[in-house]
């Protein structure tokens, strides 16, 4: 068991730097976009390109992850993403902006397969919810403080600060997570692959398989990730742009999100116990919806305040509850290669939510992204709820 918490540490660890400094960044478009005199175009472009490189590298990557070391593979990433928002300082132009992003989320790309596929792995057959809901938990932790402090450190000091901080917190993380995996076994590691080489034919049909397999639930991976890549870059921008808060309260308001999240995503193997599964998932997304739609109406502050709370918690719960399916039917011989496709099914949409929500914002106002989200939301879940039955998820 010393093991098993070495592992969940390191993970937890890596995660929350991880998600932290992809948070980091798009919460700085504000700023971006005065600096270097970005349209919400460039914006879109910049963000739903990360997202592009992030799922090809994440389906790469996740195929090439089984039977390679998990914890090698992962503190290269770290170290990448550290070097990369250490050179992302530097930026002096839309197109540097550009291409060091690009760079950052492809070190980003690494942590979902295999992070997540090694503590599904590992947990398989023990307290699997509770272990996925304290690595997302996490996550989210690393999230909610590069949110609640990038734009204050931004506004006080300059907008390179936050990054440099970073930097520095992922090399820290590093050496604990080379620390706390250094002695573990060989079998904890390494994933054993059992199955000869497949050709692409194989590999498709194998994932074509799978897919079948959680056909109900294939919009809701979507979802999940169009929520959190959404939200967190065009939010503060149509706070900026409806409102006369300072930045360090937008900050704040979208830290309320992840701070809400984080605590829901922690909580969320007692949550499950309570409600189950299926009924946790589909007022989840009933909720997604109703609150994302709503957004694109109400400019009160303190109605878009309530409103983060409700989608912090639901929003962020669906995580570990989609990877805790996910993980009940995968072998533990595929689980790169398996996570590696849900997460690709799930930055797809949200690549694609992007592109246009900025391209769409530039036309019609900054409220448009939301809106996309609840009107594919709220249909989906009324489809989740008319095959409840059908809802194989086992809790």
């Amino acid at each position: 068991m010393k093991d098993k918490i070495k592992i969940l540490s390191t993970v937890g660890l890596y995660h929350a730097l991880n998600d932290g400094s992809v948070a980091a960044i798009p919460i700085l478009f504000p700023i971006f976009k005065i600096i270097f005199n970005l349209s919400y175009t460039q914006i879109g472009i910049v963000t739903g390109g990360s997202l592009l490189i992030h799922l090809i590298s994440q389906l790469i990557i996740g195929r090439v992850s089984d039977g390679k070391n998990s914890g090698t593979m992962l503190s290269f990433s770290i170290l990448l993403m550290s070097l990369s928002m250490l050179f992302l300082t530097e930026a002096q132009e839309y197109y540097s902006l550009l291409v060091l992003i690009f760079l950052h989320r492809f070190a980003a790309s690494f942590f979902h397969p295999i992070g997540v596929g090694w503590i599904s792995r590992i947990f398989k057959k023990d307290r699997i919810d509770w272990a996925m809901g304290i690595q997302s938990g996490l996550a989210d932790v690393g999230a909610f403080i590069a949110v609640l402090t990038t734009l204050y450190l931004a506004e006080i000091t300059s907008w390179e600060l936050p990054l440099y901080i970073w930097s520095i917190a992922g090399v820290v993380i590093l050496l604990i997570g080379i620390s706390l995996t250094s002695k573990l076994k060989d079998d904890d590691l390494v994933v054993k692959k059992i199955s000869a080489r497949r050709t692409i034919k194989e590999t498709i049909n194998e994932s074509t398989i799978f897919l079948k397999k959680i056909k109900l639930l294939m919009p809701a991976f979507i979802i999940s990730g169009s929520s959190w890549g959404l939200t967190v870059t065009y939010l503060p921008l149509l706070l900026v742009e409806r409102t006369n808060l300072p930045l360090s309260i937008i900050g704040l308001i979208v830290a309320v999100w992840i701070g809400i999240g984080s605590i829901s995503s922690i909580c969320y193997g007692r949550i499950c116990k309570s409600l189950g599964r299926k009924n946790v998932i589909i007022l989840s997304y009933l909720i997604i919806g109703i609150g994302s739609l709503s957004l694109s109406f109400f400019t009160n502050v303190i109605i878009i305040i309530l409103l983060m709370v409700l989608l912090g918690i639901t929003v962020f719960i669906t995580f570990p509850a989609l990877f805790s399916i996910v993980s009940e039917i995968t072998h533990e011989s595929a689980v790169g290669k398996t996570f590696g496709t849900i997460f690709t099914l799930q930055l797809g949409g949200g690549t694609l939510l992007l592109f246009l929500g900025g391209f769409l914002s530039d036309i019609y106002g900054i409220w448009i992204p939301f809106a996309l989200l609840g009107l594919i939301t709220i249909p989906f879940s009324i489809v989740l709820l008319a095959n409840r039955k059908k809802l194989n998820v086992s809790v």
